[in-house]
């Protein structure tokens, strides 16, 4: 049952949550955007109308909302007030269109979608297949907007968000619980099509709390550069505040050239990121102001370049192993970081194994792929919806794979290896791609890179880079490899290297690493560049290799 005091629950409910903060910290301010800040009572005040108002339209307690908006007030409005109704929320990528958007919102049967005026021009081509969807929801609408007439195109009923709001009608009453569905979130589908994540309450709120004291147990104000629709954003983000009574500041994207701007502005203490943006601020030119700013913590995961961050910019890089499926099952006690570790077992909610290919325990010191039991209720996923054989798989043997590969040393502390698809084993060597993308990411001139294992011309693997250079850097093929072989051990150094003006995004944005291995001959192109032959790989009917 739910309990007074916010941090004591059992029982995670997003909706209850809100309310509780809204009653101890009313006037205190939650949210801050660019142009505008709310106080846990306004946005408490705010959902409720948002709940009436989708009531009025016809949402009712557990239909499926897609949710397709950038980082703006009515992204949180809109997840809160789901969550209060009983729905069950679906964040959509807003880069999603085609193909990828009818998967999402089709494949989650979503009966309502609440979209971006800017967006709603890609319903046209997908909405007659989208047989579930009964009215579209849009945001940010102006009067003669294309909105207006590509939702008559596509012939579903649209409201107006800011008329919702006037609506006074008494919301479907039904009691949320704990184990009831928060959301359906779309994983990175890094080797195939993005799966949906059953989420309950008390997963998303867990992981919220996990971060709050692994990363922030004091509540302090965190700035938010990531995107609404990822769990990062969200749970460690959003609900993390919401637990600590504490503000966050959200921001439209990530920008390296206003990111410290920004830290200043808001008077931020932790800065949630992703692994990328760590490299990116440190190949921007020195500045006097590195240190000049109010950050603590730059909490991210996979960093290993906290050595590098702490002496330029004064703060710690700190690190922990979260996934959509199962929230924070790795991280380290507050201020017993380790340097490229992603923490200790988060024992109080999940068993924790490494294990080989049969499921059986490995030595301490060898890589195998982390699994996880939780130890209560409704704290990992019920699940990947419709995917009755992915959930089998993952759920095999009586523990949750996670699909990544790890090491754990005689302390107790984890390091994190690679993705299990990332694997590449060369010349009797296991490598880790992580650890040569690593290394190449800190080369000023490349902007980002990816790195697959491709068939050996006999047995194995061998490496392959692909490097996206920044601007106005022009490097050379010969000038990757000097710089990796400074860097890396020699059985590491990659045998191809190839530039690319970007590289392919799964529907999360993450890197995806099966397009790269899919193009050409086994992801080997005629614009593979081989140090060994010192030439361009030819054209795939001239290769003629055995395969692996």
């Amino acid at each position: 049952m739910y309990k007074k005091d916010p941090d004591e629950l059992d029982e995670f409910v997003v909706g209850d949550l809100l309310a509780a903060r809204a009653k101890s910290h009313r006037s205190a301010c939650f949210l801050e955007f660019r142009d505008s800040s709310f106080t846990f009572g306004e946005v408490d005040e705010q959902v409720d109308q948002v709940v009436c108002g989708l009531t009025a339209a016809g949402v009712c307690p557990g239909d499926h909302v897609a949710v397709m908006l950038p980082n703006r007030p009515e992204m949180v409005f809109a997840m809160f007030a789901l969550a209060r109704l009983g729905a069950v929320a679906v964040p959509v990528n807003t880069a999603h269109r085609g193909e990828v958007l009818r998967q999402v919102v089709g494949g989650a049967h979503c009966t309502t979608l609440i979209i971006d005026d800017a967006y709603v021009s890609r319903l046209v081509p997908v909405a007659e297949q989208l047989p579930y969807l009964r009215r579209v929801v849009v945001a940010g609408a102006r009067p003669g907007a294309p909105g207006e007439e590509a939702t008559r195109v596509a012939k579903i009923p649209a409201f107006d968000w800011a008329s919702l709001l006037v609506h006074g009608t008494e919301p479907a009453t039904r009691r949320v619980t704990f184990a009831d569905l928060l959301a359906i979130m779309y994983t990175s589908g890094s080797t195939g099509p993005a799966k949906g994540a059953m989420v309950p309450h008390a997963l998303a709120l867990a992981c919220a709390q996990d971060v709050r004291g692994f990363v922030n147990p004091q509540g302090k104000k965190l700035y938010c550069p990531l995107p609404l629709f990822h769990a990062a954003a969200l749970w460690d983000g959003v609900f993390s505040a919401l637990l600590g009574g504490s503000a966050i500041a959200i921001v439209e994207r990530f920008s390296a050239s206003r990111f410290w701007d920004d830290v200043r502005r808001f008077e931020a203490k932790v800065a949630l990121s992703v692994f990328a943006m760590l490299p990116i601020l440190l190949n921007r030119p020195p500045s006097p102001s590195d240190r000049d700013h109010p950050l603590e913590v730059f909490y991210t995961g996979k960093s290993a370049l906290d050595s590098a961050f702490s002496r330029r910019f004064g703060v710690r890089s700190v690190e922990a192993y979260t996934s959509t499926e199962g929230g924070v099952p790795l991280a380290s006690p507050f201020g017993r970081w380790r340097e490229g570790s992603c923490g200790k077992a988060n024992d109080k909610r999940f068993d924790v194994a490494v294990v080989d290919e049969w499921d059986r325990e490995v030595p301490i010191g060898s890589a195998g792929e982390l699994v996880l039991r939780p130890k209560q209720p409704y704290v990992i996923t019920t699940g990947y919806y419709e995917r009755f054989d992915a959930t089998a798989r993952a759920f095999r043997n009586m523990w949750f794979h996670t699909g990544d590969r790890v090491r754990q040393d005689a302390d107790g502390y984890f390091y994190f290896v690679d993705r299990m698809a990332d694997g590449i084993r060369r010349r009797g060597e296991n490598i880790s791609a992580f650890d040569i993308e690593l290394e190449v990411n800190t080369h000023p001139g490349v902007e980002e890179c990816a790195v697959i294992a491709v068939p050996a011309e006999v047995g194995e693997d061998d490496v392959k880079l692909v490097v996206v250079t920044r601007p106005p850097a022009k490097l050379t093929h010969d000038e990757v490899i000097d710089f990796c072989r400074v860097k890396l051990p020699g059985f590491m150094v990659p045998r191809y290297v190839e530039f690319v003006p970007e590289l392919p995004r799964t529907p999360t944005d993450k890197i995806a690493k099966h397009e790269l291995r899919a193009a050409g001959d086994r992801g080997l192109t005629s614009q593979t560049w081989d140090r060994e032959r010192r030439a361009f790989v030819p054209l795939a009917a001239e290769l003629a290799r055995e395969p692996a």
